[in-house]
């Protein structure tokens, strides 16, 4: 009989994957901190519910 291929792992492929997806949520993470911190800046500043830019955002009672 010949050699078997007993290369059971992920390869390469799984690697470069898996990278990826790690990179990926670095920086959706990284996005979201700052789009939290601008949110947070807007909050402290008074500018509630899209105030400052001139835009009035209705509450989730509907109330404006």
């Amino acid at each position: 009989m010949g050699p078997i291929d007993q290369s059971l792992g992920p390869g390469f492929l799984g690697f470069i994957i898996t990278f990826a997806l790690a990179v990926a949520s670095i920086l959706l993470f990284r996005s979201m901190a700052k789009h939290l911190r601008k949110v947070r800046h807007q909050a402290a500043s008074g500018a509630v519910d899209g105030e400052a830019d001139g835009h009035v955002v209705a509450d989730e009672r509907g109330d404006r």
